[in-house]
């Protein structure tokens, strides 16, 4: 259960209805003979090769983006939910003292009597939450994920939180799939115009891209399910804080 992540659980759900409503239609268009009428059938288009390859490339681009869109949600859910049950560095894992620190190393951080005063560990945290809280969903996304979303981004960025020993090196099978690198290589391609939409899209089966969007949702699913059981047996505390709230 994600009872810690409403708002992730909801855009996920959100996610995947838009992309079963575009499946569906994608499904019919890609049929030999397809076309699309208006008008009470006084207009049609056939829906030829060339544009159904370009509807097939698109799916790239809405998973990408659910991928993108679920991880700066799930980002914003878990500094809420540290900054309410926080309030100050002091209280914070290793990795987390470590992610305020080098906070405060990046140009955008401006030191002032605001944020250095007594007592220093409160003051810290609190500029580390509100500069994450300040930024907009653009910022969120370069801060967060470096605007290159896959496992092992996902992975690297949730070990900055101690979701992950400090030891691993890569993300557990189950949080990783070679659905999200082929996504993110995709949509890259098109972003970046190395490949045109008919050119990628000619290269995709249907199926393929269902199998994809299975796969990138389920483990999004995970992804989120894993950082629920982080939230609420509250390791993001030091291992002083809680020991005797365990006892």
């Amino acid at each position: 259960m994600m009872r810690l992540l409403p708002l992730t659980k909801a855009l996920l759900r959100s996610r995947v209805h838009e992309l079963i409503v575009y499946l569906k239609f994608l499904r019919i268009a890609v049929e030999k003979d397809a076309f699309v009428s208006a008008n009470g059938g006084q207009e049609q288009l056939p829906l030829d090769k060339e544009l159904t390859h370009m509807l097939k490339a698109n799916v790239c681009l809405l998973l990408y983006s659910a991928m993108e869109a679920c991880m700066v949600q799930l980002l914003d859910e878990m500094h809420d939910t540290i900054g309410r049950n926080c309030q100050g560095t002091d209280q914070l894992n290793s990795q987390l003292v470590l992610m305020v620190a080098r906070h405060f190393k990046s140009s955008r951080t401006e030191l002032t009597v605001d944020n250095t005063s007594s007592p220093l560990h409160e003051n810290l945290f609190k500029a580390w939450l509100c500069d994450w809280q300040d930024r907009d969903q653009r910022e969120k996304r370069e801060a967060g994920l470096s605007g290159s979303v896959d496992s092992l981004a996902i992975f690297k960025r949730l070990s900055r939180f101690g979701v992950f020993d400090v030891g691993m090196k890569k993300p557990p099978a189950h949080l990783a799939h070679n659905a999200l690198q082929n996504i993110k290589g995709r949509r890259n391609q098109l972003a970046h115009g190395e490949r045109s939409f008919k050119e990628l899209g000619q290269d995709l089966a249907f199926e393929e891209l269902c199998r994809d969007a299975r796969a990138v949702f389920r483990t999004l699913r995970r992804v989120a399910q894993e950082v629920n059981v982080f939230l609420q047996h509250q390791r993001y505390l030091a291992a002083s804080v809680l020991a005797p709230m365990e006892a």
